[in-house]
């Protein structure tokens, strides 16, 4: 068997890289500790855990920012969520595009996200 197309999990390749942005970081969390062979289901995964996890910090800070804001002034909390909206529409789209080209065995190198999803998913292996 060649490494694309088996996997240690026992799920179609295909479906394993789709699993990894169901639940955005966690299941690629998960496939990045289980999977041991298939070097694009564990990119999948850490690009998974790149993406979803910065996304999921800058979304916990700009709640965080939009609590305070409410106490402080109701003009800035406006603004805060405003831009919370805003990243996670793009968060939500850009999802919906991984998901759709994993479902088509197809990768999206995400820019930025992609290189450091190389070195996590080289170390963890």
């Amino acid at each position: 068997m060649n490494e694309a197309s088996s996997s240690s999990t026992g799920i179609e390749p295909r479906v394993a890289a789709l699993l990894c942005y169901s639940v955005w970081w966690v299941t690629g969390l998960v496939f990045l500790m289980i999977e041991r062979r298939n070097t694009a289901v564990r990119f999948h995964a850490a690009q998974s855990i790149v993406l979803f996890g910065g996304l999921s910090v800058v979304l916990v800070g700009l709640g965080v920012a939009s609590a305070l804001a409410l106490i402080l002034s109701s003009g800035s909390y406006t603004a805060v969520r405003a831009a919370a909206n805003v990243v996670w529409a793009g968060g939500a789209v850009v999802w919906l595009i991984l998901v759709l080209k994993a479902w088509r065995g197809e990768t999206w190198r995400v820019p930025l996200v992609a290189t450091l999803a190389d070195g996590l998913a080289a170390r963890t292996s």
